[in-house]
């Protein structure tokens, strides 16, 4: 029954934050595109969302596992998601530190925690800079900062009166 009042809770602070969206500053026209939004790709991105963070969820148990901690599903998502909260309300972030104050908190001892963490750390978010960084690189390479294509480098002109031709043969 509590997970229901908790469930209905989201939902409405969710249509209340909808709704008063439109009225914020500067937020009017963007706010009432979102009335035409697919509902089924809104849903979908909910679902996913959902799905990911039960996937950091279960990272964090298996981490955990593997240093000897137990813990059921649910807490390491209830962890989880707090560390997410704080880290979001913080500036700076505090994801980390979060993490292990709350796993100490529930028993396990403090080096293990810390290990979990750092596992967990590499595996969800050094590690993904790896290819957000060339990602980066690429964009900025071809993009520019304005995010539009950058024209191509004009190529040798070859020896007097003979045209040259793309690779492509055109």
């Amino acid at each position: 029954m509590r997970q229901i009042g908790h469930g209905l809770l989201l939902v409405a602070l969710a249509a209340g934050i909808f709704g008063l969206l439109p009225r914020l500053g500067g937020l009017t026209r963007d706010a009432a595109g979102l009335r035409h939004a697919r509902i089924p790709f809104l849903v979908a991105a909910v679902v996913s969302q959902a799905i990911s963070l039960g996937c950091y969820a279960q990272l964090y148990r298996q981490v955990l596992k593997a240093l000897g901690a137990r813990l059921r599903f649910r807490l390491a998502a209830d962890v989880v998601l707090a560390s997410f909260f704080v880290s979001h309300l913080t500036p700076f972030g505090s994801a980390t530190g979060t993490l292990v104050a709350i796993t100490v908190g529930y028993g396990a001892p403090r080096s293990t925690a810390v290990l979990a963490v750092l596992g967990y750390r590499i595996v969800n978010y050094w590690l993904p800079l790896i290819p957000g960084t060339v990602a980066y690189l690429r964009v900025r390479l071809h993009h520019g900062a304005t995010g539009q294509k950058k024209p191509a480098a004009p190529g040798p002109s070859g020896p007097p009166g003979k045209e040259t031709t793309s690779c492509s043969g055109q």
